[in-house]
């Protein structure tokens, strides 16, 4: 008697759905609209009322990008969207309404309770925004091309003499045409630093790279004794920059008679840092995605390997040195503006240990990462200081009073640990596991 085979059960393909470019388009139009709307006629409604709404609006938006996503068989030109799945769009509206709703909640009247340092978070903010674009830039040498370099903080000193020069010596506060000037000196001094790197590998690579960090180091003190002294540099005053009157319309931003006004507070300085930073973690997003990309990684995980698989080696170290020094040199230049002020001690070899420890912590090989290791680097010594002076049982302990520093640096550095033990991937790859149990627990209830 022959065995007859039951046949396996077919699954069902998923239905396919095609939502209009209206539909596709309109949650982002809300999470970029709604926020002017509330800062604009809610100022003054009470801070938990507009807290209410804001979660609200978060939850109308991220609905509304989740049903409307292309479902079924995706064409070659969905499939290489950036954001392709409903979780990835939710989430991408949801990020966008957050960025566009963060300066008026932090520029509320808000109180916290036990002191809450509320109102220093808005600089913090704003902080955490450049550096997280500098991260990003040295991840993407280090991380995703693996070319190791310790002349981070020399780009940094090369945009801020850019900016200098054409910034403040030249026009006069013209931060617009010193960004784009630092960025095209960060990628052609970029690229000749990287030419060890034809030959070197490791730590021969880093330290001919450190012995470049200190070499633009003797240059930044020359330039800044030749021509400012000992004052240093003074990007703020009359060197402050300014923004076109036709933005006017910003809420909680009113044009000075002159018919242009300077950025000198810390919610006009969100608005210039914020487009820059997304802009840039979205470009550099971008280059990894790119075949310019592939080829970073593949450098990175076994050189002779790419270059038998056509892969121009040497072309492809130099390109990745180019572009991180590139924005590296841009955050260097939009930093001496925002803090107003540089010295001949501004940059030292600590500022590239703390991009080190940012990336590592936020994720090594992730562009995300940078903004979670920024966010941890400068909002962690806040939240231990406030807790020091204001929590009851902390703030009695004379040890923790005595030696606020140290015991910052060992806490983050015993956290530090703690993540590389417990999650190597950083608080990138942390994040990314609870997005995929929301977006599962989402997922199973259905559109």
């Amino acid at each position: 008697m022959t065995a007859v085979e039951n046949p396996a059960p077919q699954q069902e393909d998923s239905p396919t759905y095609r939502p209009s470019t209206f539909q596709r388009l309109l949650p982002f139009a809300v999470a970029a609209v709604v926020p002017f709307i509330l800062g604009s006629t809610t100022e003054n409604v009470n801070f938990w009322w507009k807290a209410l709404i804001t979660v609200v609006v978060l939850a109308v938006v991220a609905r509304m990008a989740w049903v409307w996503t292309p479902r079924g068989e995706l064409t070659h030109r969905e499939d290489m969207r950036l954001w392709r799945t409903p979780s990835d769009r939710s989430w991408a509206a949801v990020t966008t309404f957050g960025l566009l709703v963060l300066p008026f909640i932090l520029a509320s009247d808000f109180n916290p309770p036990m002191n809450f340092p509320w109102a220093t978070w808005f600089q913090t903010t704003n902080t955490v925004l450049i550096f997280a674009m500098g991260a990003a830039a040295f991840n993407l040498l280090v991380g995703y091309s693996g070319q190791i370099s310790l002349a981070h903080v020399a780009f940094l000193a090369l945009g801020t003499i850019v900016a200098a020069i054409v910034g403040v010596q030249w026009s006069g506060g013209n931060m617009w045409l010193a960004l784009p000037a630092a960025a095209v000196a960060g990628a052609v001094v970029g690229g000749i630093s990287g030419l060890p790197a034809l030959r070197l590998k490791h730590l021969y690579l880093l330290l001919a790279t450190f012995g470049f960090h200190f070499v633009m180091m003797l240059v930044w003190r020359e330039y800044l004794q030749e021509y400012f002294g000992f004052v240093g540099i003074r990007f703020g005053g009359e060197n402050a920059p300014g923004i076109a009157s036709w933005l006017h319309w910003l809420p909680n931003i009113d044009p000075n008679s002159g018919g242009e006004f300077l950025i000198n507070s810390k919610f006009r300085w969100y608005w210039v840092i914020m487009p820059l930073t997304v802009a840039s973690l979205l470009f550099m997003v971008n280059v990894v995605r790119t075949r310019e990309g592939r080829a970073f990684a593949a450098v990175r995980d076994r050189d002779v390997s790419a270059s038998l698989l056509g892969i121009n080696v040497a072309r492809s170290k130099l390109m990745a040195f180019a572009v991180s020094s590139a924005v590296v040199s841009m955050s260097g230049a939009l930093a001496s503006f925002h803090s107003g002020a540089r010295g001949e001690d501004s940059f030292n070899v600590q500022t590239v240990l703390d991009y080190a420890i940012i990336i590592v912590v936020g994720g090594f090989s992730s562009i995300q990462g940078a903004i979670f290791g920024s966010a941890f680097f400068w909002f962690l010594p806040q939240w231990f200081e406030w807790a020091r002076e204001e929590l009851w049982l902390v703030r009695d302990i004379e040890f923790l009073s005595d030696h606020p520093h140290e015991i910052d640096l060992a806490i983050k550095g015993f956290l530090v640990v703690i993540i590389l033990m417990f999650k190597p991937d950083g608080l990138a790859g942390l994040w990314k596991d609870i997005k995929g149990w929301i977006s599962r627990s989402l997922a199973r209830r259905g559109p």
